[in-house]
């Protein structure tokens, strides 16, 4: 009872209406999901480390190295404190394109224990330029003073890249659009196909450079297969066993080879 009290003082708090028909229709989603994930990992897939490695060879050394850093840096953390959870697993990836493309603005939704966030803001060090803005929904189930865990892999030197919002997207979202143009984009936070779309087209609403969109959690549901953005090509990445969906602009496939 307690648990509950408290996701509901949380939803209300930060105005997560959304989150309370997530919990509510978790039957129907388990059911949808099976099906969806059958889809998903059916559908022709692109391995990212060879893309990655025709694409840029030296910057793909760089990612396999940080791929070994990274496995040795998260065995220091405990997850525990907000409901332990690992993390994702194609950080090589966001390291790599934040390398390749060298954005001035990342938009980054979903940090938990900042296993992305750590991923991008790595590469912006050494690129010595840009800065990642995050916008993150605290697990509702979780008491204020564990917050202080988001994005708890994130050491000090690279903090000063780093800009964190605590709220829900839909809250967020279009003033961090208006004020940023972002050049590489990243969404692992609402798991709704509704939270989805809410992502891409409010960030493709304000942004006035087609960014390179990166999509989690795209076997959840059929919302990959529903997908449809007029001048973008839909592609299907996997590392490390695990498969991602990246939104690409037609005048871009070119130089990324697709």
């Amino acid at each position: 009872m307690k648990r509950k009290l408290l996701m509901l003082s949380n939803v209300l708090r930060f105005r997560a209406f959304g989150f309370l028909k997530y919990i509510f229709y978790k039957k129907r989603r388990a059911r949808i999901k099976d099906q969806a994930q059958a889809y998903f990992y059916n559908l022709p897939a692109i391995s990212f480390d060879d893309w990655a490695k025709n694409i840029d060879s030296s910057i793909y050394m760089e990612m396999k190295e940080f791929q070994k850093e990274f496995r040795s840096y998260e065995k220091t953390f405990d997850f525990s404190p907000l409901g332990g959870g690992r993390g994702l697993n194609q950080f090589g990836a966001l390291f790599y394109l934040t390398r390749l493309i060298k954005p001035s603005y990342i938009l980054e939704t979903g940090v938990a224990s900042g296993y992305s966030s750590y991923s991008f803001l790595y590469g912006i060090n050494i690129n010595r330029k840009g800065h990642l803005i995050s916008n993150d929904l605290p697990p509702l189930d979780v008491k204020k003073e564990k917050w202080k865990y988001i994005g708890q892999m994130v050491p000090d030197n690279l903090r000063m890249f780093w800009e964190l919002h605590l709220g829900s997207d839909k809250n967020n979202l279009k003033k961090l659009c208006k004020n940023y143009n972002f050049e590489l984009a990243h969404f692992d936070s609402d798991k709704t196909k509704s939270g989805k779309m809410f992502c891409i087209n409010t960030l493709l609403n304000n942004n006035t450079k087609p960014p390179f969109i990166l999509i989690d959690n795209c076997a959840d549901d059929f919302f990959w297969k529903d997908l449809d953005i007029d001048s973008y090509k839909k592609v299907v990445f996997e590392q490390e066993g695990k498969r991602f969906g990246a939104l690409i602009h037609v005048n871009d496939l070119h130089q990324y080879s697709l």
